[in-house]
């Protein structure tokens, strides 16, 4: 059994996180439960060189991967990391959670270093988790692991 599939059996036991958040321009708040799964959560800060290094290939996995829902979670002050999602070209839905450090930890990361991606399965469960940068490749099994084609 790959570590993937045995992170995403384990899953089957573990709480739904929950969380409302605004979008990085405050139009709207963005409840989870909102969102349907699966969904790749990518906790980032404007600040954070290995965020901004892996943003353009997740703009790029958003568009090959759409049946997986990806969203950007920014620990920064949203007056900061607007601009930077605007001028880096992120697409996808954007949130703030500034100081947004238990939120980390809910989602199994204690430390609450950055970038952190958590991927979610259909019913919202932690399937699977990265910290540091992502790559294509693990993008594409942790998706399909989780329940994305």
């Amino acid at each position: 059994m790959s570590a993937i599939a045995l992170v995403a059996a384990l899953a089957l036991a573990t709480p739904r996180p929950e969380f409302r958040l605004p979008t990085l321009d405050a139009s709207r708040s963005v409840s989870l439960a909102a969102l349907p799964g699966p969904v790749l959560l990518n906790f980032w800060s404007s600040d954070c060189l290995p965020c901004v290094r892996e943003l353009p290939l997740l703009q790029s996995q958003w568009q090959r991967l759409p049946a997986l829902r990806f969203v950007g979670v920014a620990i920064d002050e949203g007056a900061r990391a607007a601009p930077f999602a605007r001028k880096a070209g992120a697409q996808y839905l954007q949130l703030a959670a500034p100081g947004g450090r238990d939120l980390l930890r809910q989602f199994g990361n204690p430390l609450g270093a950055l970038p952190y991606t958590v991927v979610l399965n259909g019913a919202h469960q932690v399937c699977t988790t990265r910290l540091g940068a992502v790559d294509a490749q693990w993008l594409a099994r942790a998706a399909q692991a989780c329940g994305s084609p």
